[in-house]
């Protein structure tokens, strides 16, 4: 079959690049590719760091992009760019030049820095506790970029004297993509650094710089769905010159993906961590845990955002695999997800309650994980695994009640995200615990929502 006038869609997330590929006459994925990154640095600069090589990442993503059919490719016409939020990573200019020049060499790793993620937790209580309080409605954690350069300010000066230039990943993807000399940034990957004003659209330039923040590194900001450029010379196939837009939060997207033609849904997302999320058009009233970030159209992405998810079940299936070899027991890890799966009933009552908060959470970053009634007959396998996935759904619904997703008029939970398609326990556990309807088949991705985004920006191209 073929396609004309497509839209390209990019995820660069914790784990994966995924691409998606927009038909702007049925607005329907007509192809998609995910690659693992497998990016992250085992021995970070910090012991409570967590950082990823943004040379991988960017390998990464110029495979998954050429595993595209070229016959696809050249038929795009618009790119959206979304990605991990809350992270930070720094480059000189040259890195631009490094990029078309098509070669990645020891030199390249000298004007890039790692890609702070946000799971890096350098920047603990006792070290928040000194920072300004932000003017916003919005909190600055751990993670955040703005709190990464406050430390690496007071650490690593170094760092931020190597190079000139900072942004999220997947600002430095479009910056990339376009040549840009010096960044810019959507609201929704602003408010996620912290020390942002949503109503004004601003950085909080005068408490910054009365901390002696860096402020002449921050990037400009505009509204999503603002082209950032174009291409600047053919790639893939993909003609020089084609709009790029402003790279986007990745969760933003994933609901946009979700929330096409749905109304009155919430949407429970988890991969490597987990949200539940629902757009108004007002701040409402704030809760420890849940958060109102940018959404599309000076609306609002009413969150509930986990440090815990996807993370934590591979956390415990390395553990189990870690055991099973210390007793000199050989298994892979696909065998043992496919057995504990199978092993494990949704239906099953448990007396075990796992708290399986292992990385903390931003609201409560002292508090961890635990267990709960252990007696001498619930230790299994099979009941803690089961309890790990429940576990899971809890938390989200301790930080997002039942009820305020029926003061919203809230009628029906999406599920999206790589877990809940393939858990069974969590699928049940979340139709249990919010007692509403979920619906989880033939729900998009994030790469999805950036093509739907810029297809929606520059509709003008497709008529």
């Amino acid at each position: 079959m073929d396609f004309e006038k497509l839209i390209l869609g990019i995820d660069v997330g914790t784990s994966s690049v995924k691409v998606s590929l927009l038909d702007s006459r049925t607005v329907k994925s007509v192809y998609a590719k995910s690659v693992l990154t497998k990016a992250k640095i085992n021995n970070p600069s910090h012991e409570k760091g967590d950082e990823q090589d943004v040379i991988k990442i960017f390998k990464s993503t110029q495979e998954c992009l050429e595993l595209v059919p070229r016959h696809f490719m050249k038929e795009v016409k618009a790119i959206g760019v979304c990605g991990q939020m809350h992270g930070i990573v720094f480059w000189d200019e040259r890195f631009i030049r490094h990029f078309w020049s098509g070669e990645f060499s020891i030199e390249t790793k000298k004007i890039v820095s790692n890609l702070y993620t946000w799971q890096d937790a350098r920047a603990d209580k006792q070290f928040l506790a000194k920072l300004p309080r932000p003017h916003s409605h919005l909190k600055a954690h751990s993670g955040y970029g703005c709190n990464t350069i406050f430390w690496l300010q007071e650490y690593q000066p170094e760092i931020l004297s190597n190079y000139n230039r900072c942004g999220t990943i997947q600002d430095l993807i479009v910056s990339a993509f376009c040549n840009l000399k010096t960044p810019v940034m959507s609201t929704q990957n602003a408010a996620s650094w912290g020390y942002f004003d949503t109503t004004d659209c601003s950085w909080n330039i005068d408490l910054l710089q009365s901390a002696h923040f860096p402020v002449n590194l921050l990037p400009s900001v505009v509204q999503p769905g603002t082209n950032a450029g174009s291409l600047y010379n053919t790639i893939y196939d993909i003609a020089k010159g084609t709009v790029v837009d402003v790279a986007l939060g990745d969760l933003q997207c994933s609901v946009m993906a979700t929330l096409t033609s749905v109304k009155d849904a919430a949407v429970i997302n988890i991969s490597t961590s987990a949200q539940v999320a629902f757009v108004t058009n007002y701040i409402g009233q704030q809760h420890d845990g849940v958060e109102y970030f940018p959404y599309f159209d000076n609306s609002y992405l009413v969150v509930a955002a986990s440090l815990n998810g996807g993370n934590v079940l591979d956390c415990f299936v390395k553990s189990v695999l870690g055991w099973v070899s210390d007793i000199g027991l050989i298994i892979n890890e696909d065998e043992l997800w496919n057995r504990l799966m199978n092993l494990s009933s949704d239906e099953e009552a448990t007396s075990l309650v796992v708290n399986p908060i292992i990385f903390g959470e931003r609201h409560n970053p002292t508090v961890f994980g635990s267990f709960v009634n252990i007696t001498n007959s619930n230790m299994t396998l099979k009941e803690l695994f089961s309890g790990f996935c429940k576990g899971l759904v809890q938390n989200l619904l301790k930080m997002m009640p039942r009820e305020m997703l029926l003061e919203a008029g809230i009628q029906r939970i999406i599920g999206s995200g790589s877990v809940i398609p393939k858990n069974h326990i969590i699928k049940k556990e979340i139709e249990n615990s919010f007692n509403l309807p979920l619906y989880v088949e033939n729900t998009e991705d994030s790469a999805f929502g950036a093509a739907l985004s810029a297809f929606k920006t520059n509709n003008f191209l497709f008529i």
